[in-house]
């Protein structure tokens, strides 16, 4: 049996037995037995949490926030940035004398520059100590999926995986998934999209007067690559990489006609799309289809699943269905989420608080409030299978499918995986403002990421 196996098998005995229970939602006892969790361990001490600002995973928190402080004495002290002020603050953080956060929010494509990196804690002692971890914490009902992307790392081999844990996935996954205006596709007698052919044909019909049938991320922006563009590339059976960094032939294959066909696709969408999408993030995007503006989208579930939201002008009029694909043996779409993690470079103190404090914004009860409060993608099967949960956001099981079914993205185990992506969604932004065809526009990216790639000793000249 290997070390992770029984990682899982004593840690689902360990924390049955013992006494107490996490604080969140859940009862604790006035004082802990010797030996067991005490949720009142770090009472009078601050922990310092860095989360991702704009996908609403601070939004929970806050609520819970003075609940949790009161069931554990924890003084939390939040900060949110956006992702990338936040990814450069956490690198800084990581390889300071000591990080200025006690938990820090990763998002898989940083994992290979963190854990692989040896810049963060190692957790596998942390779940299988039944005097640091409650009860009810339940560590199996995390998905293997999840955890080999935002919580176990080898980082003598350089890959996801293995048995060292280094985070826990938190407080959204995701993937991709395509949102549409069921009622305007009824109105046209048009069949959902299986196919990127199908996609665009049913764009140009669902055009008329003030809404247009597609959008998409235009700009300069990481999701123009990772959503708009790899959804096509591997809906037509790309393979994004090549090769081996172990051997130094990792190579990219940007040339490849999947690859210039899904940038075409993306340019033949513009008559069909918002005037000014090329200047689109996903907040411009989700904006559009909140107003009624737009009636098929590609995007990431957890963050478009506001769409679903109390609050939603098109909260009864949007569905999901996955996104096209132009043969059933193709992927779909791209594995995304984020993980909690510890800085290496913490006093033990410091460390033992953060992660009492992570297991309370991890647990079952608290990713259901923020699932139910703020449509996020689960990380909990227990959360996703939950008929509560289904019935008030009956978009979950196709967002937990999509995740399922996703892939991981072929160059998130290397450090330079964000200037990979940085090429790519360059060249994607010129072209669809015309500033370059798809072709000459994927191989420049190409060649950019191939420098890249000899620059990081991953292919040799």
């Amino acid at each position: 049996m290997t070390e992770r196996n029984l990682l899982r098998r004593s840690v689902v005995a360990g924390l049955t037995a013992a006494v107490a229970v996490s604080a969140v939602g859940a009862s604790v006892p006035v004082a802990a037995a010797e030996g067991a969790f005490d949720p009142m361990a770090c009472a009078g001490k601050a922990v310092r949490i860095a989360l991702v600002d704009g996908e609403r995973d601070e939004k929970g928190l806050q609520d819970k926030e003075a609940e949790i402080e009161a069931a554990t004495g924890i003084d939390i002290q939040l900060t949110t940035m956006a992702i990338g002020p936040l990814g450069e603050s956490i690198a800084q953080n990581l390889r300071a004398p000591e990080s200025a956060f006690d938990i820090v929010h990763v998002i898989g494509f940083n994992v290979a520059a963190t854990a692989g990196a040896g810049l963060l804690e190692e957790l596998t002692p942390y779940v299988n100590d039944p005097a640091k971890t409650p009860a009810d914490f339940d560590f199996a009902d995390f998905p293997e999926g999840q955890l080999n992307y935002t919580g176990y790392f080898d980082p003598e081999k350089g890959e996801f995986g293995g048995d060292k844990l280094f985070l826990v996935p938190g407080i959204h996954s995701g993937s991709v998934l395509l949102f549409y205006r069921k009622d305007l596709l009824d109105a046209a007698g048009i069949e959902v999209p299986q196919t990127w052919d199908d996609y665009k044909a049913a764009a140009e019909a669902l055009t008329s007067g003030d809404v247009a049938g597609s959008a998409m991320v235009g700009a300069n922006d990481p999701s123009a690559m990772l959503v708009d563009w790899y959804s096509r590339f591997v809906g037509h059976g790309g393979v994004l990489m090549t090769g081996s960094k172990g051997d130094k032939t990792l190579k990219p294959n940007f040339t490849s006609e999947e690859a210039v066909e899904a940038l075409q696709e993306m340019i033949d969408i513009l008559p069909y799309s918002p005037a000014a999408v090329t200047s689109y993030g996903f907040t411009e995007a989700m904006d559009a289809f909140m107003a009624g503006k737009v009636a098929m989208w590609p995007a990431w579930a957890t963050i478009a699943g506001a769409l679903f939201g109390p609050d939603s002008p098109v909260k009864d009029t949007v569905a999901v269905a996955p996104v096209p694909r132009n043969d059933e043996s193709f992927s779909r779409g791209i594995r995304g989420g984020w993980g909690l993690a510890i800085p290496a470079n913490l006093p033990q103190e410091n460390k033992d608080c953060a992660w009492l404090l992570m297991t309370q914004i991890t647990s079952k009860a608290f990713e259901k409030h923020q699932v139910m409060t703020y449509q996020t993608d689960p990380n909990r099967i227990s959360t996703a299978q939950d008929p509560e949960v289904i019935a008030a956001l009956p978009y979950i099981p196709a967002a937990v499918a999509a995740i399922e079914d996703a892939e991981t993205l072929a160059v998130a185990n290397i450090p330079e995986t964000w200037q990979i992506v940085g090429e790519l969604q360059r060249e994607i932004n010129l072209a669809l403002t015309g500033a370059e065809d798809a072709a000459t526009a994927m191989a420049n990216a190409q060649a950019g990421a191939e420098k890249i790639l000899r620059d990081g000793g991953h292919l040799a000249d």
